[in-house]
């Protein structure tokens, strides 16, 4: 019986090799049972034969998978040979060589596709013609062709813009001109646009036409990348965007800076002069009415924000026990951010050396026991010596004190006396880093009524980092804190009482009330 089959299958593997359906001879001569006989082998043998000759064939098209499974099936039927082997290292490297050929043009062709896409021309030409693909490199060119076409329109209609002194048309076409193609051309346009910007900035300046150097101010970004020179009006465009949102913020302070460095910065309009004298102007009716009894009243009290019962006579009102009392007796105000500082709430300040009896600002180093005193009447604050004082390099025994006077006791104890803000008749000493007092107190703060706290230059304690600002003010013999608006916008917040040994948070400033054992 299996001689009958084994006759029947070998027949049908040999007429199938001998019509040329290899792969069916390939399976047959791979059956176990026919590899066992003699003419099994044989099979084997010119199937081998056949399947060599075939690998050959295809490796020499450049089909070297198929060659390379060919040359799997040789030696799946134990036949490889020396040629085999040969032939697949050949095989192999070529394909390698094939696959690296393949990745190069591919790498070609994706960076002449971002070259187009970016719009260089100039390079994207040189990148299309390296793509070995006929049918991506035609596509490549169309759209490039395309794209040189549109980027020429534009730079006509940028052409004619300028040529009718519409600088913001030019500059838009040139700006489209560049994104669909930036070639030689659009290089060449950028210089005489710049030179036009650079006239046009300065006239709408000195025109105050604001909304026409708004307008421009994010076309300026890539003109000023072409051609630097037009850096300074980048900056002036800039102040006058900057500018408006600050008058539109009502952040006047800032506003009046903004404009000083634009008037530094560009032609001295007169416009630019009108609106710092404004600023100027409300500056100081700000400060004026801030200064009034009803200035001080909502400052320190709350004026109309603070609540009435029924009978508007007599406005409610809570104690507060816990508030630090301000017996004269000085007190140590630590601000998160603005370091310490020695609160005096006294109109006669005694100073002298550190150690000594009955003194309200120590100074360390070499002063008398009492070397002089601070006397305030009024706003007024003078100074009076009872050892070697010198302010401002003048050796004096009593003066009127101004704001920024430089003061000297002795041979080395150094301070500046500040009256930062007409809101407060409450002024500053700063001292000099040497003669810092104990417990790192740099400031000494003559206190009365109000003090205060925030990043502005007019605050009595400067805390750099604080988005609002803070006021510690008298109430009846106690201290007290509130948040207070910056420039003329914000609402009043609750009084806070200021206990000794806590901390009060207000905002993002906190304070902390201490006794002080100089």
């Amino acid at each position: 019986m299996f001689g009958r089959w084994f006759y029947v299958r070998i027949g049908a593997a040999e007429r199938a090799l001998n019509a040329g359906r290899l792969d069916d001879a390939f399976t047959a001569a791979c059956e176990p049972e026919i590899r066992r006989q003699a003419r099994g082998e044989k099979l084997a043998e010119s199937v081998a034969r056949a399947l060599l000759a075939r690998a050959r064939v295809q490796t020499q098209e450049g089909q070297y998978a198929a060659a390379l499974a060919d040359l799997d099936r040789i030696r799946q039927l134990g036949l490889s040979s020396a040629d085999a082997e040969a032939l697949r290292q050949r095989a192999e490297v070529e394909q390698r060589e094939r696959l690296s050929r393949q990745q190069i043009q591919q790498q070609a062709a994706a960076a002449a596709a971002e070259d187009v896409r970016d719009g260089r021309i100039e390079s994207g030409r040189l990148t299309v013609e390296k793509v070995d693909d006929p049918r991506r490199r035609r596509q490549l060119q169309d759209e490039l062709d395309i794209r040189v076409q549109r980027s020429g329109q534009l730079l006509e209609q940028a052409e004619a813009a300028l040529t009718r002194d519409d600088v913001l048309a030019a500059a838009r076409h040139w700006q489209e001109a560049c994104q669909r193609g930036r070639d030689r051309h659009t290089d060449a346009f950028v210089a005489r646009l710049a030179d036009a910007v650079r006239k046009i900035v300065a006239s709408w300046i000195d025109e105050g036409r604001i909304e026409r150097l708004l307008a421009l101010r994010p076309l300026l970004d890539p003109i000023a990348k072409a051609d630097p020179s037009v850096e300074l009006q980048v900056q002036t465009v800039e102040l006058c965007t900057r500018a408006v949102t600050l008058l539109g913020e009502g952040r006047y302070r800032d506003l009046r800076h903004t404009l000083l460095r634009l008037r530094s910065a560009a032609t001295a309009a007169r416009w630019i002069d009108e609106a710092l004298d404004a600023l100027t102007q409300l500056a100081d009716a700000e400060e004026r009415l801030l200064a009034s009894p009803l200035g001080l009243y909502v400052t320190t009290a709350g004026g109309g924000a603070r609540r009435h019962d029924a009978n508007l006579e007599h406005p409610t009102r809570r104690e507060e026990p816990d508030a630090a009392p301000l017996d004269h007796r000085p007190l140590l105000v630590v601000v998160e951010g603005g370091g310490s500082v020695l609160l005096v709430p006294r109109d006669t300040v005694r100073i002298g050396r550190a150690g000594a009896a009955d003194v309200d600002v120590p100074f360390p180093g070499d002063v008398q026991s009492h070397h002089a005193d601070l006397l305030r009447d009024g706003d007024d604050y003078f100074l009076r010596a009872h050892g070697e004082v010198a302010v401002n390099g003048r050796s004096v025994r009593r003066t009127l004190l101004r704001d920024g006077d430089r003061i000297v006791l002795g041979a080395n104890a150094k301070f500046t006396f500040h009256k930062p803000s007409g809101r407060s008749a409450s002024a500053v000493l700063r001292l000099s880093h040497r003669c810092r007092l104990p417990h790192d107190v740099g400031d000494v703060v003559l206190f009365r009524d109000t003090c205060l706290i925030g990043a502005s230059e007019a605050c009595h304690v400067r805390a750099r980092d604080a988005a609002n600002q803070v006021v510690l003010f008298d109430r009846g013999g106690r201290l007290f804190a509130r948040q207070v608006p910056i420039g003329r916008r914000g609402v009043l917040g609750e009084a806070h009482a200021v206990n000794v040994g806590s901390s009060q948070v207000l905002g993002d400033v906190t304070v902390t009330v201490k006794e002080y054992q100089g």
